[in-house]
């Protein structure tokens, strides 16, 4: 679904236009004497926006006075990345309709932009992949089902580790859980990308497969689960460590990340006992390295775990 470009109702006579009418704070989308795409925000407290200025390639930021007051100017450098400076401005626009306090907005939308910066230097021109937006998928899911319905948003979203660089996706207490997705059912198989992946250092530790088929009907892709979780998390703090948490991912949010759609075909949990099938840093020779190898599920049934079991166990609450 293309988003609507809110700068293709301008022109040289109405050069801007209020963003929201609604929101408290004065937003404006506008065009400049270049046709180049403008985000503006007029305030009143100069000293509480942060002196260090901010740098990027594709948009220009600066502050400057005026009659009665102060306006920051965003001003997108190449019109084709509308897309995403309209996702920029849009995410901005959303934190501050929770916001009461011009001094609170402006730090926080410094804070915001500095995220954007970051996630701008790490992902230009790179979009995820098919298989990295389904992996992601998997992990979304198992913190949309099992921890953000179970635990105090926060809470559920800082045991999700893989965004922090740990080398399992989950952290639950003294529990490890990986996460694995895959496409189909002809396969059983799932891959596993380093000896370190399946070497658990927690007291127990779990293995997650979700199984994803491809379909247009009653379907999701990256951006809705993404949404959906968006609707659930209803404070300001938990959709500032999601939004943080994403951009970790190298995920924006993008029209190409609703193109994939799918459905859940079946999800599964394998317990990782010291019998479970996987290479270790302890049984695995120290001259081998950068190891990638398959697991073949069809040999692991002894080890599955029904939801409710994994539920009781690790998250202390009984399947409905």
């Amino acid at each position: 679904m293309m988003k609507n470009n809110p700068w293709k109702e301008l022109n040289k006579i109405v050069n801007t236009k209020r963003c929201d009418p609604s929101n408290l704070f004065n937003f404006y989308w506008g065009l400049n004497q270049n046709n180049e795409y403008l985000f503006l925000l007029e305030h009143k407290n100069y000293e509480d926006w942060p002196s260090n200025k901010l740098s990027f390639n594709e948009i220009n930021i600066e502050q400057y006075q005026l009659q009665n007051g102060y306006r920051i100017l965003l001003t997108l450098k190449e019109i084709n990345d509308w897309d995403i400076f309209y996702t920029l401005c849009n995410d901005i626009l959303t934190l501050s309709k929770d916001i009461d306090n011009e001094k609170v907005l402006l730090t926080v939308m410094y804070n915001r932009l500095q995220r954007w910066q970051k996630m701008f230097r790490k992902v230009r021109n790179k979009l995820l992949t098919e298989q990295e937006q389904q992996g992601l998928i998997g992990e979304l899911y198992f913190l949309k089902e099992f921890l953000l319905k179970n635990y105090q948003h926060t809470i559920a979203l800082s045991f999700w580790r893989g965004p922090l660089g740990d080398k399992q996706d989950f952290g639950i207490g003294s529990n490890s859980v990986e996460i694995k997705t895959k496409l189909g059912t002809s396969s059983s198989s799932i891959k596993i990308s380093s000896i370190e992946q399946l070497d658990f250092q927690t007291q127990s530790a779990f293995l997650f497969v979700l199984t994803l088929s491809n379909s247009n009907e009653n379907s999701i892709s990256l951006n809705s689960i993404i949404n959906e979780i968006k609707t659930i998390i209803n404070d300001l703090e938990s959709l500032e460590l999601f939004e943080s948490l994403l951009l970790e991912m190298n995920y924006i949010e993008l029209p190409e990340y609703s193109e994939k759609t799918y459905i859940i075909n079946k999800e599964s949990f394998y317990e990782i006992t010291d019998e479970f099938p996987r290479l270790t840093l302890n049984n695995t020779p120290s001259a081998i390295s950068n190891v990638k190898y398959t697991i073949d599920l069809k040999f692991c049934n002894t080890f599955i775990l029904s939801t409710n079991e994994f539920m009781q166990r690790v998250l202390n609450v009984k399947s409905t």
